[in-house]
């Protein structure tokens, strides 16, 4: 297998399935380690094989996607997870985000754009796009009052935080702004320190819900 991404697909409809895996078979990139059909199904399947990144619905029965995602984010935390979704399931959609999930991917988007959010997530990055993320929050955080904990961050650690919004990876940050991907580490560090989050995505989140790239 190399260096291909190694991707598991839990999906209960076996049609999106079969869809998914005619498209990504053919990708040189991927390696597509396996499918279920529910929650319970992919803890299995995670248990025995490798996986870098899991496609999960979020409507499933036996054990839904939220369910699915904190137990992988307990018992597999290494393994990035991308939430398949429709415009339907907003609310659920961020609380997977909220939950450690590493983006979303439309269910009815183009196939490309599946391909490049794996390999995003993958490489470390979050994947949601702009708009798309502005509308969901304004749907499910319209009265949540802003934080009162969060610190004031550097100019060098808001451009990184721009760059995570983008969805770019710490090597990405790293070439993007000519520094080492070890300084890149310690800003990011720094930046869910200071806004008092736990992830990428939750950071990425904050930002646009709050204006934090816009405060001076």
């Amino acid at each position: 297998m190399g260096d291909k991404i190694r991707v598991l697909i839990v999906d209960d409809h076996p049609l999106f399935r079969q869809g998914v895996k005619l498209y990504l078979e053919n990708k040189g990139e991927i390696y597509l380690a396996g499918e279920a059909g529910n929650g319970e199904e992919a803890l299995e399947i995670l248990e025995k094989t490798g996986i870098d990144v899991v496609l999960l619905d979020l409507q499933m029965p036996r054990m839904d996607g939220l369910e699915t995602l904190q137990r992988i984010r307990e018992e597999t935390p290494e393994v990035r997870v991308l939430i398949l979704t429709s415009f339907g399931s907003w609310d659920k959609v961020y609380s997977a985000l909220q939950g450690g999930a590493s983006g979303y991917v439309m269910k009815d988007a183009p196939p490309m754009e599946l391909l490049a959010a794996i390999k995003t997530v993958a490489a470390g990055g979050v994947c949601f796009g702009t708009e798309v993320a502005r509308e969901l929050l304004a749907r499910v955080d319209k009265d949540k009052p802003a934080p009162e904990n969060i610190e004031p961050l550097t100019p060098r650690e808001k451009e990184v935080l721009s760059l995570m919004v983008r969805g770019l990876s710490n090597r990405e940050i790293s070439e993007e702004l000519v520094v080492s991907e070890k300084t890149v580490k310690t800003h990011v560090a720094n930046i869910l320190q200071k806004l008092g989050v736990k992830s990428r995505t939750q950071a990425a989140l904050l930002a646009m819900r709050e204006g934090i790239l816009g405060r001076d």
